[in-house]
């Protein structure tokens, strides 16, 4: 029996003294009761040690139940101390050993888990899917659950079912956001978990706290009288702040300082240090909008002060800010200029820390435009020289084609006021030749601004890109700067730009003569200037023949047109691609780069490849996580053994439609896998949820 009193140090000297007299069972026992010790007290990395040693031990005993525990543990730390990645592969292994007939519950959380790490790494569309998948495995089992396990079950999966209405609504998909909050809220009433109830409340609040800050405020209300009855202080003092919230989007200003003011001083009796900035600031922001600058300029300060004190980075960053704007509405510039250095070198301060702790997955999240790098983006005008660094533009290859790709980019980098449009299948790496283009010319010091006009609603397609001032429309609370005019100075990459809508085409070609723009609600044009660089996987002439792509917008973008081919057809780049990607993930990975036998690439040349790089890609990570020996060999390479031979008619099509290849190919793949949509996708080089929506789209 486990003596939950002992203190970790007397723990810790047991262990040492069982472990030199080599008493296995008492050193597993000591081990298992550090995780926990080390767990509650938040000792992150010793925690991580002591479950890697702990694996070691079942894996080799065979202990399969243990081990998967241990793992989930090392999941959770691996979370808890910001690696995502690692916490990923933990919570995979997991999966992999359980089978149906073992604790379920498990593989519940574990999807879960890995959602929230996708979440963290802005894959908004890997987290939703995991989380999903951790719902699917849940309701699978609800019905078999004895009555004494449902509630536990229940919380676990009310939390699943927030944590994707949070997801969706960082997607932008208010809808389904909000359906999943109620759901939760459903079920966190049916199964008494009141906090959880009052945090799906909360939670739809914030959904309607734009749309309605009405019914925001109402689902405020009922989330703090619950929190109260719980006495949760960090829950109420949450509550009380986001009502005040509500009244400021209400404009009802004297009602939102007394919210504030309450969960201020609900703060101070309660302790709670870290929330207190916050309250300061917004109060300050009240009084700001109120114009009574002087305590507007108090309260900043004292947000300021507890910031620095506690190194809140964000809060003051925000903080110089709006004493800045503050001092330049009272025609005090001298301090106005003083504090917006403050404000540059604290923004500039905030963007080196982020790219360093992500540079690893920083390419991932520029592909999937992650709002939390686009916030980044927004609150810098100069590129740094890590985030210069931490984007790639490695583009790998001996190919006479790939030699002329470069060539035709470099040519257009030197040319920095020529709009360039890149044509290429999904995977060949089209943004990749859009950051050599980039910084390899005179625009380098500025941004480049990634949009993808596909991942935005229509209906805000012309708030985005131009912008909108306060006011202009319901909801419109502050100022928005749009994508063109964050491009300033610098270049707007339009990835797949054919898809984009043709009444939005007709005022981008607007732009691009004239160089101006119109904030939503602003009576004045500004003036702009960057170069575009387009990208798309559609055969553009023929969307222009059926009218669903302007011919004179494609005149102003294709001054330089850039084709990209597909990895078949330079398997002279597979080789060199294999070794450097072979490089990437042992370094990554913190493994050594492993011998590779040369039937690896002969097999690999004889492949189609339809997700092109971004699939060899795939493979090799896949294949440096699996290895267990020193030598990569042929079978750590799935290619479903269907090399492109002469019956492999698709891969050698008549057509030069690149929508109608791309269709083929993955009707191909589907088959190849007999409808198995997670298995085509692997094979594809994309997502499950870019598959979902490509099969909807055909």
């Amino acid at each position: 029996m486990k003596n939950t009193d002992i203190s970790i140090e007397k723990l810790e000297k047991q262990l040492q003294k069982a472990k030199e007299k080599f008493n296995e069972e008492k050193i597993i026992r000591i081990l298992d009761e550090l995780l926990i010790k080390y767990k509650e007290s938040n000792d992150l990395s010793k925690m991580q040690k002591i479950a890697l040693e702990l694996i070691q031990i079942y894996e080799t005993k065979g202990k399969k139940e243990k081990l998967t525990s241990v793992l989930l543990e090392l999941g959770y730390a691996y979370t808890k101390s910001g690696d995502f990645e690692n916490s990923i592969l933990s919570l995979e292994k997991l999966i992999a050993m359980i089978q149906e007939s073992d604790d379920p519950i498990k593989k519940v959380r574990a999807y879960t888990n890995i959602g929230i790490n996708y979440e963290n790494l802005g894959d908004y569309d890997k987290g939703v899917a995991n989380y999903l998948l951790s719902v699917q495995k849940y309701e699978e089992q609800i019905k078999s659950l004895k009555e004494s396990e449902k509630n536990k079950w229940m919380m676990i999966y009310g939390d699943t079912l927030q944590n994707l209405g949070v997801t969706y609504g960082k997607l932008d998909q208010n809808e389904k956001s909000r359906n999943y909050f109620l759901k939760a809220l459903k079920i966190t009433e049916e199964s008494n978990d009141y906090l959880g109830t009052g945090q799906a409340l909360s939670n739809l609040g914030v959904s309607y706290t734009y749309e309605d800050p009405g019914k925001s405020l109402e689902y405020f209300k009922q989330s703090l009288i619950i929190v109260k009855k719980l006495n949760s202080p960090e829950d109420i003092a949450i509550n009380i702040n986001n009502i005040g919230g509500a009244y400021k989007t209400l404009e009802q200003y004297d009602e939102a300082l007394q919210y504030y003011f309450e969960a201020l001083n609900f703060a101070e009796e309660n302790k709670l240090v870290n929330y207190m900035p916050h309250f300061l600031i917004f109060i300050g922001n009240v009084y700001q909008i109120k114009g009574e600058y002087e305590k507007a300029i108090d309260y900043i300060k004292r947000s300021l002060e507890f910031s620095l004190k506690h190194k809140n980075a964000e809060l003051i960053k925000s903080s110089y800010q709006v004493l800045s704007e503050i001092n330049e509405k009272q025609e005090n510039y001298k301090s106005a200029l003083e504090f917006h250095k403050k404000y540059s070198k604290q923004k500039d301060r905030i963007l080196n820390k982020e790219m360093i702790d992500k540079i690893s997955g920083l390419q991932e999240k520029y592909e999937k435009s992650s709002q939390r790098i686009v916030d980044l983006k927004r609150h810098c005008s100069l590129v740094s020289k890590v985030l210069k660094k931490s984007i790639k533009t490695d583009f790998i290859g001996n190919s006479i084609n790939i030699k002329k790709v470069l060539e035709t980019a470099m040519t257009a980098a030197v040319n920095p006021d020529v709009n360039v449009l890149i044509l290429g299948e999904s995977g060949t790496g089209k943004e990749i030749i859009a950051n050599i283009i980039h910084y390899g010319g005179s625009r380098k010091d500025n941004m480049i601004v990634a949009v993808n006009p596909c991942s935005i609603p229509e209906t805000l397609m012309e708030s985005e890109f131009f912008g909108y001032m306060k006011g202009s429309f319901t909801g419109a609370v502050s100022d928005k700067i749009g994508f063109l005019e964050l491009a300033d100075k610098g270049t707007l990459f339009l990835d797949e730009i054919a898809d984009t809508p043709i009444s939005l085409q007709a005022k981008l070609l607007r732009v691009l003569e004239n160089k101006q723009i119109r904030k939503l609600g602003a009576k004045n044009e500004k003036q702009v200037n960057f170069r575009v660089i387009a990208a798309t996987n559609k055969y553009i002439d023929e969307l222009v023949e059926k009218s669903r792509f302007r011919l004179d917008l494609l005149h102003r973008i294709n001054t330089i047109t850039i084709k990209i081919p597909p990895l078949r057809e330079r398997q002279a780049d597979i080789e060199p691609l294999l070794h450097h990607f072979i490089r990437e993930f042992s370094e990554t990975l913190k493994k050594p780069v492993p011998k590779l036998n040369v039937e690896v690439v002969q097999k690999l040349k004889k492949y189609h490849f339809p997700g092109n790089v971004r699939e060899l890609r795939n493979m090799v990570e896949k294949a440096i996580i699996m290895l267990k020996s020193e030598t990569l060999e042929p079978e750590h390479f799935e290619t479903g053994d269907t090399p492109c031979s002469d019956d492999c008619a698709i891969y050698k099509p008549k057509l030069t439609n690149l929508s109608e290849i791309e269709k083929e190919t993955i009707e191909f793949v589907l088959n190849k896998t007999n409808n198995n949509h997670t298995h085509s996708a692997k094979l594809l080089g994309i997502s499950y949820t870019t598959l979902l929506r490509k099969l909807k789209k055909m």
